[in-house]
């Protein structure tokens, strides 16, 4: 059983009206599939037929139906629309009479057809020209209406005409739900609800959902025991029949206990639905039983859509004159807005002001940054707050509401001030916004019963909401609310809206045309600057690479001179070495012989022998003449890495292993990496792939490598407290579309990313200039993007490291010009 604090409004909203599997008694339901096969059959086919609903179940429809109703039935269902060619007129015979309903099909879902049938008051089928009769003349009263009000009094009126319903209302609901009554139509023994106000509650959203879909709703005998379909749940889905077309579904307990409340024993709804909303309803009640014959339901329902096409003109010509105000004070704006170099002014400075626009108490532009404030508006912090909640919000271009602190609480601190808001939003980035505030006004609401308790929980067995039994006019003053917004005063928001980009637009074009102006008469100088920046441009490359040749130039010079002075002596020192190491060896062999001959030495010798300590002496010969021999290969293979790191006779392109370049580069700097005054040293770590010969300039690129890793030690010298192990990452990958990449990564002080778009430009340099004038990365980017069609660039974070990385083609599609461009000067 239910526990009664699981019974509150949220049980009620849940509440599955569309699907209850009931119907009222009235009439028979039928669910057909789609070959017209019987699969559901409501619960009373004995009162109709005289046979249990189990002889029905699939069974074709012709066991019902002779062959030309079923055939009438399968071409219906050609049509667009089921709705066009209901009712149908169907007779059926039994043994002892014949029966006539009509018949009402629409769709269940896609696999699904329903057919209902209803008692026919007559069986001859109402014509076009009688249906016409019967709504014409209504029609044509509810069109000649004058104004909003005499609309709805025509629409209630034409309704019970027809109809004959004790009482006919018309009530609109309010953005919160609420409806209030605005026409009435009646027995003169009945109490008038005219002007009263019923809550939300009363029709929860499901309900209004259906109200949408479904445009007419009868319940001819409100105290009807509902029948039952067989079997409960569709044996195509397996799930409970939706109903939401069906014209005999049975109605929610909750529903029916409220009509009786009202002493309502039948009654019938019309939608009333204005651009896709439901807008309000018309609703009939009697005091007993009463049944509605299909034909006058959808007259009634089309005079509900005659009035919803009548709304949009009546509901603003009930508004007209002040509608044409509006529209002069819109005019009177633009025209401030036009003639003053700052727009705003145009809105504060003049009357009428942006506050008359919409009968506002106080406004805000809140644009580029400014508040400009008129009238009583709340303070600029609060605005500010205000306007970051509609962003939050995501509100459409215009918002409005006339209970602002019902939707923002902060409100409330400033009700007085600004319980309405009226909001436009020119743009959302930047933030530019007007608003108008309107203060509280408190106002007696009437409403139909107490709007608090519009259920109760009743006690007994079986616990559930009941609705109220009192419908006794209950009055209360409303708090926190301002005057409502007119529909015409949104209207002539979006309008001012509309014209403040048009003139801001208006304003930037002119402006544009201006500079426009400004640049053709400057055009000629315009185009000397940047004749004379381009050759500023070519001369700042040329003087880089000029640098740079005239640096490589000596120290290839330098290193070729060195190399060749080192070269022989290293060679004949090497060769001698060896020599020098057989005559010791001759030697000492010969004095091991002298000590076996001759083992009691003189004096003499046994003083020189202790002076000069021969046993280490000989140990320690054999040793040093190692290590003279190894410091000769040291400097031979030094003097090797510069001639290849240089390769001063390979100018032109040549298909030479990448790493070869590296290491030759890293041993001539091995000196760098070491550490000093007892600091760690920086460690290289090399990820090097499976690379193929690699067509290039190989002299450029060996300098490339040399500026990016003298770069990577730099960055890692100047981090003298570096966390941890100070590494230099080189990776080569092999890419797609024959390209190969090398990477050159360091874990140093990084580079600010505000300088990273500089770094390869000519003399820009985050070092001292006593360090480095800035032309190492230039040339970098001209090496590997202009002599090899490679690509350049870095990623980088500050106390992150930076990676260079470079991307070159493993063939090169011509020869280019030659030109040295060398790089070794240091870089930023």
């Amino acid at each position: 059983m239910m526990q009664p604090e699981t019974l509150n409004w949220a049980n009620y909203e849940r509440e599955p009206i569309h699907s209850p599997g009931l119907i009222q008694p009235h009439g028979i339901l039928f669910v057909l599939s789609k070959d017209l096969n019987i699969l559901q059959v409501s619960n009373n086919t004995v009162k109709f037929f005289g046979l249990r609903p189990e002889t029905f179940l699939n069974q074709p429809l012709e066991m019902l139906l002779d062959v030309t109703q079923v055939n009438g039935i399968k071409e219906s269902l050609n049509y667009q629309t089921l709705g066009s060619v209901n009712p149908l007129k169907i007779t059926i015979h039994n043994d002892w009479k014949t029966l006539y309903f009509d018949g009402i099909i629409h769709h269940s879902n896609l696999d699904c057809l329903i057919l209902e049938l209803e008692p026919a008051l007559s069986p001859k089928t109402v014509g076009f020209i009688s249906f016409y009769k019967l709504v014409e003349a209504a029609a044509s009263t509810i069109q000649n209406s004058q104004n909003f009000q005499e609309l709805c009094q025509f629409v209630v009126k034409e309704i019970r005409n027809i109809t004959e319903f004790d009482r006919v209302m018309l009530y609109r609901f309010d953005p919160a739900g609420h409806g209030t009554v605005l026409a009435e139509e009646k027995l003169d023994s009945m109490t008038s609800w005219l002007n009263l106000n019923y809550p939300a509650e009363d029709i929860p959203p499901q309900a209004r959902q259906l109200y949408s879909i479904n445009l007419l709703r009868l319940i001819s005998d409100v105290n009807y025991k509902p029948v039952a379909i067989v079997p409960a749940i569709n044996p195509l889905d397996k799930r409970p029949l939706d109903l939401s077309h069906s014209v005999l579904r049975s109605v929610s307990p909750c529903h029916i206990e409220y009509l009786q409340n009202m002493n309502v024993s039948a009654s019938m709804s019309i939608s009333i639905v204005k651009e896709g909303k439901l807008w309000g309803l018309v609703a009939c009640h009697h005091n007993s039983p009463k049944y509605v014959s299909y034909e006058v339901r959808k007259a009634c329902e089309f005079f509900g859509k005659v009035m919803a096409l009548e709304l949009r003109s009546k509901e603003d010509d009930s508004y007209y004159e002040y509608r044409l105000e509006l529209q002069a004070t819109t005019a009177k704006l633009v025209e401030y807005m036009s003639r003053e170099t700052n727009f705003i002014d145009g809105l504060v400075n003049f009357q009428p002001n942006l506050l008359n626009l919409v009968r506002a108490d106080g406004a805000v532009i809140y644009f580029k940054g400014t508040c400009e404030q008129l009238g009583d508006t709340p303070s600029r912090d609060r605005i500010e707050g205000l306007i970051h909640w509609l962003e939050e919000q995501k509100v459409p271009s215009v918002y409005h509401t006339d209970a602002l602190p019902s939707v923002y609480p902060e409100a409330e601190s400033f009700k007085d001030i600004a319980s309405g808001l009226l909001a436009v939003t020119i743009s959302k980035e930047p933030k530019h916004y007007v608003l108008w505030f309107r203060s509280e006004v408190l106002h007696q609401v009437s409403w139909a019963g107490d709007p608090n308790t519009p259920f109760e929980l009743l006690p007994g067995r079986n616990p559930r909401l009941h609705p109220r039994k009192s419908f006794e006019i209950w009055q209360e003053i409303v708090k926190c609310k301002s005057l409502p917004w007119k529909p015409c005063e949104i209207d002539a928001a979006l309008d001012l809206k509309n014209a403040i980009v048009t003139i801001v637009l208006r304003q930037a074009d002119e402006l544009a045309k201006l500079n426009a102006a400004l640049q053709e008469s400057e055009f000629k100088t315009q185009e000397k600057a940047n004749q004379l920046a381009k050759a500023l441009q070519e001369l700042q490359r040329t003087q880089t690479q000029l640098i740079e040749q005239e640096k490589m130039s000596e120290l290839g010079e330098l290193i070729a001179s060195i190399a060749a002075e080192i070269t022989n002596p290293i060679n004949f020192i090497t060769g001698n070495l060896s020599h020098a190491q057989e005559y010791a060896e001759d030697l000492l062999n010969l004095l091991y012989l002298y000590q076996q001959h001759y083992p009691e030495p003189v004096p003499e010798i046994l003083e020189t022998i202790e002076s000069i300590d021969l046993e280490f002496t000989s140990q320690d010969f054999s040793h040093m003449i190692e290590s003279m021999k190894g410091g000769a290969e040291r400097i031979r293979d030094l003097v090797h890495a510069l001639r290849n790191f240089m390769r001063l006779n390979e100018s032109d392109l040549k298909a030479v292993d990448i790493h070869e370049g590296i290491n030759s580069t890293l041993l001539i700097l091995q000196h760098r990496l070491k550490g000093k005054g007892g600091a760690p040293g920086i460690q290289i770590v090399k990820a090097y792939s499976n690379l193929p010969e690699v067509e290039c300039y190989p002299s450029q690129l060996n300098q490339v490598f040399m500026n990016l890793i003298s770069n990577a030690i730099d960055a890692l010298d100047s981090h003298p407290n570096h966390p941890g192990q100070k590494t230099i990452l080189i990776r080569t990958e092999v890419l797609g579309g024959d390209r190969v990449l090398i990477s050159i990564a360091d874990n140093g002080v990084g580079i600010n990313p505000t300088l990273q778009d500089q770094i390869f430009e000519p003399f820009f340099t985050t070092k001292s200039t006593k360090k480095s004038i800035g032309v190492g990365l230039a040339i970098a980017k001209e090496v590997v993007v202009e002599k090899h069609k490679g690509e350049i660039r870095c990623i980088s974070e500050l106390s992150q490291g930076a990676e260079f990385i470079l991307e070159i083609p493993t063939k090169q599609p011509y020869p280019t010009p030659s030109q040295t461009v060398d790089a070794t000067g240091p870089t930023p």
